[in-house]
């Protein structure tokens, strides 16, 4: 219903030829809630890239935590534009889902730091493809909560989900 909403109000727009403004995120819940909305649709549904794009800062960077052949952990990272880029067609052509199963977040100011851990599916299969842990760095800017970065990992035998949530040592 939202969506069939946001692209009534966006053909208005369009017809009057005035710009709509992003959704505002009132919360960093709501930005990273936004952002699981957006990269997932069924199968023949493009993402809202645009959409996409307004949740993040400009300069924001992505980055993957990715273990090697070997067993080395590397990082992969990307602009906004270079994820939509690697991944627009193929979440298009199988259809995805990321669930959010878990949250954790700490608020300083207008700076939030989010760990969520995810579920990842393939609509055209059902199949669970992923599970893991984002780590997001959001700051607001005027009444909005905007990505900063984010960075991604994820779950294997070593690294299981829980582990991210254990409590650690402070030095």
């Amino acid at each position: 219903m939202c969506k069939i909403m946001a692209a009534a109000l966006t053909a208005l727009g369009m017809m009057f030829g005035a710009a709509l403004p992003a959704t505002a995120q009132e919360t960093p819940g709501a930005a990273l809630e936004a952002l699981y909305d957006v990269i997932s649709g069924p199968v023949g549904q493009p993402c809202d890239w645009d959409a996409m794009r307004a949740l993040f800062l400009d300069e924001a960077r992505m980055h993957v935590s990715v273990t090697d052949a070997e067993g080395a952990d590397r990082a992969v990272s990307l602009t906004v534009e270079d994820y939509i880029a690697r991944n627009g067609e193929r979440l298009a052509e199988i259809g995805f889902t990321e669930i959010e199963t878990r949250r954790e977040t700490f608020v300083y100011g207008g700076l939030a730091s989010v760990l969520s851990a995810y579920e990842a599916i393939r609509a055209d299969t059902g199949e669970l493809v992923a599970e893991g842990v984002n780590v997001l760095t959001l700051m607001r800017v005027g009444d909005d909560w905007k990505i900063a970065s984010i960075a991604w990992r994820a779950a294997d035998a070593d690294w299981p989900v829980e582990r991210a949530f254990e409590a650690v040592e402070q030095d």
